[in-house]
């Protein structure tokens, strides 16, 4: 049996999918009046793409200096003052 969290999480999920559709065929609609040459694409293309590879190398970074340790030496300073005792 699914937890009413879980069933509410399914629920506002599906109403968003349901609204970004609606955006979406709504938006299309319009778009046909307004058109990007192909300049447009190009740097919609490349923006989307560097992005992408900028945020999945952030992610990677991160993850690597996690498992790596190279975190723990900035909390250890914090560590030290919460457990001195005044």
């Amino acid at each position: 049996m699914k937890s009413k969290a879980t069933i509410l999480s399914i629920l506002a999920l599906v109403v968003v999918i349901l609204m970004v559709v609606g955006y979406v065929v709504v938006g299309a609609d319009i778009l046909p009046s307004n058109s990007m040459s192909r300049h447009g694409w190009i740097a919609l293309g490349l923006g989307t793409g560097f992005s992408v590879v900028v945020g999945a190398a952030l992610a990677a970074v991160l993850i690597i200096s996690r498992r790596n340790g190279y975190d723990e030496a900035a909390h250890e300073v914090y560590r030290k003052f919460d457990n001195r005792e005044d």
